[in-house]
């Protein structure tokens, strides 16, 4: 296969996945990391097409044409849809202090099992005064249908 088009696709990839890990890694920054994606797809596509255009990458063979359309954005689109069907969004978060130690719950609107709402109730091992919270299950989790009734308790 053509040099040129693995070491396109080399390149492309790991800016692509280099971008999702950072979004998935501070989900409170993944909105900028969105739009980072998205210019890196347009301005790779436009790189593509140029290179295209001035025969810099030809493509002759079959194997060299999926090397190709696999540095395009519709794979890394649909590679993308994929790992976040996979990831379950908390849909809030709520953390306070009570009695000196931390308490966090969880509440998902889709649970991945049920397709219904899932709380989870977490206690932090430590007091506060830890610099990083180590969470432990706590209480009842809840899992409710789509309706709202209770499918299931666990402690």
């Amino acid at each position: 296969m053509n040099k040129k088009i693995i070491l396109f696709n080399v390149i492309y990839y790991v800016i692509v996945i280099g971008l999702i890990k950072l979004g998935r890694d501070s989900p409170s920054s993944s909105l900028g990391y969105g739009y980072f994606i998205i210019i890196f797809w347009i301005l790779a596509s436009i790189l593509l097409v140029f290179l295209l255009i001035k025969k810099i990458i030809y493509p002759k063979t079959i194997l060299e044409k999926i090397g190709v359309f696999t540095a395009t954005p519709l794979i890394s689109l649909l590679g993308f849809m994929i790992i976040m069907s996979f990831k379950e969004n908390t849909s809030s978060e709520w953390i306070f202090n009570k009695n000196g130690k931390r308490y966090k719950v969880l509440t998902f609107d889709k649970d991945k099992s049920t397709g219904g709402r899932r709380i989870e109730y977490y206690s932090s091992i430590d007091t506060i005064s830890t610099k990083e919270d180590i969470w432990i299950k706590d209480s009842i989790w809840v899992y409710l249908s789509k309706t709202g009734d209770t499918l299931k308790k666990v402690k």
